[in-house]
């Protein structure tokens, strides 16, 4: 080291291989002048790797390189297909000499563990059972092998001989499926037609920035699970703990009939497709914990009651030519009832968990189900046939809904995200993180189906696009958490109830402003 002009320092350091000139001033980091400690010893770790030959910039490179396959396995292990049953789950984990269960582990964590053990011995380099790739063969124990659990049997395929009734209403909606498919292409290409839809929904999503709390109701002693608005008139119903419903005129929330639906606690109500407010007939259809569905004219009359699932009804659903009532249950299984003689036209069982969201695509030609096991089910409505499967969410589907295009998918549940599906791709499109609790409801605004509504345990109301992603409006006014969520979008109104016993009532801010409704 020696002294240089102006009183700076110069080291040189000689090596084996090259001589490399450092030359410093009094000012510089290393030597004190002025520089945070920080610097310096950074300044310090790049010289000491200079004079061990070695790149200074190996060690940040090594970082960055270990966090980019971490994110990569992270990855992988999102997409690493696991089993549903939770006795297969149970085997594989015995099988690799893992616990079987942890204390206060669910069935979805013990799925997730065993996903983080299979994407572990994969990034190991371990290959997987040769079963494991083959999860239709059937599974045996060793004789010495002491499991508490049943053993895991391959799917089985059965069929159930079927009405007169069903065949005759498959028939029919084979033919009107085709029918309203062909209408629907033919208008999705036609250039004008498209145009307007664009503009239809540019202005829609306008409109759902500018949503703000209009009225709010109080509805009742006990929290309000579920509202429906009709698609043609002034009415939105509701169905409360107790076993009330009420309908209600949608513009000032004012009740217009109430009835006592059901003597336990209801679980869902649906607004008849052809009501129209002010004209007798069938109105609403209830779903309730005692097991049953019940149908309803304007009145409160009850004109049917459909009976036969073994537990607790979980939603109901109308076919959208109103003919038809769909239900799901705790019980394991979907049926599906003739509204008028309340006779059972189909019966689905046969599944593992049990079946908690349904909804009806536009054409008649095929539903999805979502059930508590993470996974949802598309069925062709013309053959009962299962069609495709929807697998993503890692833990239970609570809402499902199909938008008015007639491919596109949306599934909501317990995991806090909202995933959309498009089905002519056979895969999850977009998975929108949009709420920090479980999503308990949504639905598609259905006159143009570009926006989709989110209701959550969070407290919040969210409204998304459907062609950017990016959340439009965050409606925030109930106490507590919001159970339903309801759109009437030839009105740009919505509709939302919660556990702070509360409907709301939300439209578009135009002070200042000409009417821009759509």
């Amino acid at each position: 080291t020696a002294r240089g002009e102006g009183g700076g320092r110069r080291r040189i350091v000689a090596t084996s291989v090259e001589v490399v000139v450092v030359v410093e001033t009094k000012r510089s980091p290393l030597f004190g002048g002025g520089g945070k400690r920080k610097d310096r010893n950074e300044t310090k770790g790049r010289m000491e790797a200079m004079v061990d030959g070695r790149n200074p910039h190996d060690a940040k490179w090594e970082e960055q390189r270990k966090t980019v396959e971490e994110h990569e396995w992270q990855r992988k292990m999102r997409q690493v297909p696991v089993p549903v049953h939770d006795q297969t789950v149970r085997m594989y984990l015995r099988r690799w000499k893992e616990p079987v269960t942890l204390f206060g582990e669910e069935e979805m964590e013990r799925r997730d563990r065993l996903r983080r053990c299979i994407a572990q011995r994969e990034r190991d380099g371990n290959d997987l059972p040769n079963e494991w790739m083959e999860p239709h063969v059937a599974y045996e124990r060793d004789e010495n092998e002491t499991m508490d659990v049943d053993r895991a049997d391959p799917p089985e395929i059965f069929y159930t001989v079927g009405c007169d009734d069903l065949e005759r209403t498959r028939r029919k909606w084979a033919v009107e499926s085709l029918r309203r498919a062909t209408q629907r292409i033919e208008c999705e290409t036609d250039e004008r037609h498209r145009t307007n839809k664009r503009s239809a929904r540019a202005l829609f999503e306008q409109n759902a920035r500018r949503l703000v709390l209009e009225h709010s109701q109080a509805a009742h002693r006990r929290p309000v699970v579920r509202c429906s608005s009709s698609t043609v008139g002034d009415t939105v119903a509701t169905c409360i703990w107790d076993g009330t419903c009420r309908l209600r005129d949608r513009n000032n929330l004012q009740g217009k009939t109430t009835f006592a639906a059901h003597e336990v606690r209801c679980a869902d109500v649906r607004i008849h497709p052809s009501y129209c407010a002010g004209v007798d007939g069938p109105c609403a259809a209830t779903g309730s914990s005692d097991g049953t569905a019940k149908r309803w004219d304007n009145r409160g009359g009850n004109l049917a009651t459909y009976k036969g699932h073994a537990d607790r009804v979980a939603r109901i659903a109308f076919h959208p030519y109103g003919d038809h009532l769909a239900t799901t249950s705790f019980d394991r299984t979907r049926r599906l009832w003739d509204v008028e003689t309340a006779a059972e036209l189909l019966l689905q069982e046969g599944l593992s968990r049990a079946v908690y969201a349904l909804a009806f695509q536009c054409d008649v030609s095929w539903s999805v189900s979502g059930r508590l096991d993470a996974v949802g089910w598309v069925w062709d409505l013309r053959t009962g046939r299962h069609i495709h499967t929807l697998t993503g969410h890692i833990k239970p589907i609570l809402a499902v809904d199909v938008a008015e295009d007639g491919y596109t998918v949306a599934t909501a549940g317990e995991d806090h995200t909202c995933r959309l599906w498009d089905l002519r791709q056979r895969r999850c499109i977009y998975t929108l993180p949009a709420h920090s609790s479980l999503i308990s409801a949504a639905c598609f605004e259905t006159k143009q189906g570009g926006t989709l509504l989110t209701a959550s345990y969070d407290g919040t109301v969210r409204l998304w696009s459907t062609t950017t992603y990016a959340c439009l409006n965050t409606l925030k006014a109930h106490e507590g958490k919001v159970a339903a969520v309801a759109v009437a979008a030839e009105a740009a109104l919505v509709f939302s109830a919660g556990f702070d016993k509360s409907l709301k009532r939300w439209c578009v801010d135009r002070e200042g402003e000409g009417p821009n409704a759509l």
